[in-house]
């Protein structure tokens, strides 16, 4: 007598989910659905959801086709409105509704700057519009490149700025095929950059900084430190850098250029397989805790070694999604349970999807950070 069956998704219940739900990302980004349109289906989808497992058990099975239809609905609109919420540009706070030529604005550091040829690099979150003696709070992201010899060593990680000059909007080199650097700059909610010289800003008295983000900034400041001063050569340097924290900024480009042709260029990024190892390192220390009394304080330095890890090294997509699926075997060998390895893989990017929300930009933003 041959064994019934077992269909995959069956084993794993996440990957009928994960479809429906980048369905819902690409066609929202794609046809531009209005969102009134996606909360009706979510609605109706959902009502009809929970209106099935309130009816008798055998008419259940007689709509279990209609059942399937309302979840996959569901997830679609899900997607849809995830998708246009991401979007800075719906946002009512966003400060491109606002913002003219001659207003000034009041930004804020959310990075330490980084050393470019001829300039310093660094992300801004946009707090405030100054329009005609007033202050409009907004929301957004803008790139700050300052000129070198006029860049203050009082610059840092949360120093807030008053910025005269007006910004330009990012556009795409117009080369044919070529890298979407506007749609990447969109999915981090940035859209707008500026080039700033020594009397084109103010610096504030004032700071504001993130005491845990403070203490990752300069927890990588000093791993970075310790490799500068042990590793002399300039290439190896940035490739142990890149490998060991995911810190690029040092990376020969001539060297990512051979990468990226051999086609290997996805080695430097840490993914999978370093947080492999960590994971393979921290069981074998923690193995004495295996004991019933303390064998809760396992998995849970287990994951707090590998999310530390995982955010010391740029909280990149690529390593976010790894960090999921181990805790998805973590918590699962904690609650003597046998995982699906498809459905670890399905959940980690049903949850990169849904915390990203814009799937499509991972793996070009780990590309394009290489070579940029």
């Amino acid at each position: 007598m041959s064994l019934p069956v077992i269909h995959v998704w069956k084993k794993a219940p996440f990957i009928r989910y994960l479809f429906p739900l980048i369905a819902g990302i690409v066609l929202q980004w794609n046809l531009q659905i209005p969102p009134g349109i996606l909360w009706f289906i979510l609605v109706t989808s959902s009502i009809t959801t929970i209106t099935f497992f309130l009816i008798p058990f055998f008419e259940r099975y007689k709509l279990s086709a209609l059942s399937g239809l309302a979840v996959t609905l569901l997830f679609i609109a899900l997607g849809g409105l995830l998708s246009w919420y991401k979007n800075i540009q719906h946002d009512k706070y966003w400060f491109g509704k606002k913002y003219k030529n001659e207003n000034a604005l009041i930004v804020t550091l959310i990075e330490i700057p980084v050393e470019k040829t001829k300039s310093y690099k660094a992300n801004a979150s946009v707090d405030y519009i100054l329009q005609n003696d007033s202050c409009i709070k907004t929301k957004g992201t803008i790139i700050l490149y300052f000129k070198k010899d006029s860049t203050p060593s009082t610059i840092g990680y949360g120093s807030q700025l008053i910025i005269t000059k007006p910004l330009q909007e990012i556009k795409n080199s117009g080369n044919p095929g070529g890298f979407d650097y506007k749609r990447y700059s969109l999915f981090q909610a940035i859209t707008h950059q500026v080039f700033l010289k020594e009397n084109e800003f103010e610096i504030l008295s004032t700071t504001n900084k993130n005491f845990f983000q403070q203490f990752l900034n300069e927890s990588r400041a000093k791993v970075l430190s310790i490799l500068r001063k042990n590793i002399k050569g300039e290439k190896e340097l940035g490739l142990a850098e890149a490998l060991l924290i995911g810190y690029k900024d040092d990376l020969d480009k001539t060297l990512v250029q051979s990468y990226s042709n051999t086609g290997v260029v996805h080695v430097i990024a840490i993914s999978g397989l370093h947080l492999g190892l960590i994971y393979w390192l921290l069981t074998l220390i923690l193995k004495p805790l295996q004991r019933k009394r303390v064998k809760w304080l396992r998995p849970a330095l287990i994951l707090a070694g590998l999310w530390l890890f995982s955010l010391l090294a740029g909280a990149q997509p690529s390593i976010i999604r790894s960090a999921v699926m181990f805790t998805c075997i973590v918590l699962a060998d904690s609650l003597t349970r046998k995982s699906s390895i498809f459905n670890t893989l399905a959940f980690s990017a049903f949850y990169c999807c849904a915390i990203t929300l814009i799937g499509f930009g991972m793996l070009a933003s780990n590309y394009h950070t290489l070579l940029c």
